[in-house]
């Protein structure tokens, strides 16, 4: 704060300073209209006065303010002290050191120890001091509280008095001396650790963007290990059935399911592309819910569509949606239900909508896991499957879009029973 005051004021710290100041003529106003009407004392004209201007003062100020996004600093410096020789001029003319408000002038110094520079806030101090120290020059007599200020009324106070009083003046000012010391203090502590604090922000979103791009990479290997395998695999087929002029139709197939596979290659890269980036990333499209999970199965094999059961009450139901990375997903979290289960048990894939919310349900007949495993299963690259069949990257995956699209991942799984993955999105 003590760096900004030196140039500018944010427009919420001089909000709340006005708020401040309009406080203080309310409380001076109630004040003299109870001694007025309540001890019928009389209120010198000075002080109308005096309150008027920090009446005027405050409208420049809220006029400034509503004007400005941010109030100069030497202006606010400026007024602060104004503030302390107001606070003066008000003594003095309402029985000057014996008047018990004097403690205000503290109230002063601990506002501009925490908004004022360094240097300002010590000059604001000494300067309280001096003003407060004026009432004890020995040629200063005391008005006597509540007389007429042109009759010039004085009183004399007896020596211990004033013993009393520049005893409480000595107090104030070791008082202020010691509040400013320490407020600068913490004020410059506070500041450093603002400092340290953005830094290490930096520092962390740096490490996240590192890690964000690990996980990019370690999700397009993990993504790319099935269909360049298969294509491998295709591609020894094919060169063995050429090499012995098998027929042109086994030629055919193979290179048909190569031609799948790259296929399936480009769609991984394109949702690549997008997790990279949002602005370039894939837009939501409508599309009917049962035609989202026709798509999910049609990209499983054979065999698992047949052990796939699919449960979707309104199949005909609108959903806006990235169609491509939802896919993507549900089609992860089947794989991941059939890896778990044996081979001949089935998935099955539930799907229901809740107004703007759509949940999905995969349900495997599986091992099931612990709690604990439960717990941290959607973690990156936390995985229970053996050496080079998984990443750990599919829950991990699954939970991101899923926040992004304002829903969340839960799972809960029963040992020797079974897992079940809920997982909604925000569809509308």
């Amino acid at each position: 704060m003590n760096k900004q005051t030196h140039q500018q004021i944010d427009k919420s710290v001089a909000g709340w300073f006005l708020t401040l100041r309009w406080g203080t003529v309310l409380c001076q106003v109630l004040l003299f209209a109870v001694v007025r009407l309540l001890f019928a004392m009389p209120v010198p004209l000075l002080v109308a006065g005096l309150i008027a201007f920090e009446v005027i003062s405050n409208l420049f100020f809220t006029w400034l303010i509503r004007e400005q996004k941010r109030v100069p600093g030497p202006l606010f410096t400026g007024v602060m002290f104004l503030d302390i020789a107001l606070l003066t001029a008000l003594i003095a003319l309402t029985g000057g050191a014996m008047n018990p408000f004097t403690f205000l002038y503290l109230v002063h110094v601990v506002v501009g120890a925490i908004l004022l520079p360094m240097a300002m806030a010590w000059g604001l101090a000494a300067f309280s001091a001096a003003c407060y120290g004026i009432f004890f020059l020995q040629a200063f007599k005391f008005p006597a509280p509540g007389t007429d200020q042109a009759a010039c009324h004085t009183v004399d106070l007896s020596p211990e008095m004033t013993l009393h009083l520049q005893g409480m003046w000595l107090a104030f000012v070791i008082t202020a001396f010691f509040v400013v010391f320490f407020v600068t203090r913490i004020q410059q502590a506070l500041v450093t650790h603002r400092e340290t604090k953005t830094q290490l922000r930096e520092e962390q979103l740096k490490n996240e963007r590192l890690a964000s791009l690990a996980a990019l990479s370690a999700g397009a290997a993990h993504e790319f290990a099935t269909p360049l395998s298969t294509i491998a695999v295709a591609a020894g087929e094919l060169y063995r059935e050429m090499s012995q002029g098998g027929s042109q139709e086994a030629w055919l197939e193979d290179l048909r399911l190569i031609r799948s596979q790259v296929t399936r290659c480009r769609d991984i890269l394109y949702q690549m592309a997008a997790d990279a980036g949002e602005p370039l990333g894939e837009g939501m499209v409508t599309i009917q819910i049962g035609d989202l999970l026709e798509g999910v199965s049609a990209s499983l094999d054979e065999q698992r569509q047949r052990r796939l059961v699919i449960d979707c009450p309104t199949p005909g139901a609108l959903l806006i949606v990235p169609r491509r990375s939802l896919q993507r997903v549900l089609r992860g979290l089947v794989s991941n239900a059939f890896q778990a289960s044996v081979a001949t048990a089935t998935v099955r894939l539930r799907a229901t909508v809740d107004n703007d919310t759509i949940y999905f349900e995969i349900i495997d007949q599986g091992h099931g896991m612990d709690a604990a495993t439960a717990q941290m299963a959607s973690e990156p690259f936390f995985t229970t499957k053996p050496a080079g069949q998984g990443l750990g990257l599919g829950l991990y995956l699954a939970r991101t879009l899923a926040e992004r699209l304002g829903g969340d991942l839960e799972i809960d799984s029963t040992p020797e029973v079974g897992s079940t993955v809920r997982f909604w999105i925000q569809c509308k």
